[in-house]
């Protein structure tokens, strides 16, 4: 689908976050990174697009789970990347017991460690924050077009949008009958960027809402249908 110039630059935000992230250095392949039940273990290539060595740290941290216990590791935690080249990093599971009903979801932090200065000015370290999902095996198939399966419920008080299903999407637009986006509020992208496992959203009253544009494990955007509950 052809990306509208606002919705490109609302899929920046909802994908990668990072100071100045253009202007970094070190960046990963990707956009976001599932970890799928199955596996031992996924893969980042780190790149260093300077002339110049760069070090680098990364470590994963929780974002929603009450368990401040290290759900995932990164190796290595410290590593070099010369010039213009590139760093494989593995991310390995270390807690055993994983929500197994839903996905769960955490940040990959990527910190640059610039060379010294040696005229003596200033060295500017950035960070950059990606998506990591953890998905049970046991919903990897069914995870294709699952915002299809998200709830509109229209009840006296007004309509809203609930997230039934056991997976996280990224949207970054709801449509209406007439495929225009609805008006929403910061805070209410803020939680379509994330919408989690019994997320509810209440739409704009009077607002009509029959697909939602999504983000996809890829990163591309797709247009998924909604369906609808009896008024109650």
């Amino acid at each position: 689908m052809k990306i509208k110039p606002s919705i490109a630059s609302l899929i920046t935000a909802l994908t990668l976050f990072a100071s100045a992230a253009g202007h970094a250095a070190l960046s990963v392949d990707q956009s976001r990174y599932v970890f799928e039940g199955d596996k031992d273990a996924i893969s980042i290539v780190v790149e260093n697009a300077a002339k110049k060595t760069y070090g680098g740290q990364t470590w994963i941290e929780n974002i929603r789970e009450s368990d401040t216990r290290p759900s995932f590791v990164v190796t290595p935690p410290f590593f070099k990347v010369a010039g213009e080249g590139k760093q494989v990093l593995r991310v390995i599971k270390a807690l055993e017991q994983m929500p197994e009903n839903k996905e769960s979801i955490y940040w990959i932090n990527l910190q640059e460690i610039p060379p010294a200065n040696k005229d003596g000015g200033l060295s500017i370290a950035l960070r950059t924050k990606v998506k990591l999902l953890y998905r049970p095996a046991s919903l990897m198939e069914g995870r294709k077009g699952a915002e299809s399966s998200m709830t509109l419920k229209v009840t006296k008080s007004g309509t809203t949008l609930e997230n039934t299903t056991p997976y996280i999407f990224a949207i970054a637009e709801i449509l209406d009958g007439k495929d225009k986006p609805l008006v929403l509020n910061e805070k209410a992208h803020t939680t379509l960027a994330m919408f989690t496992p019994g997320d509810v959203l209440a739409l704009p009253t009077g607002s009509s809402a029959t697909q939602v544009v999504s983000v996809d494990d890829l990163g591309h955007l797709g247009k998924y249908p909604i369906k609808g509950m009896p008024k109650s």
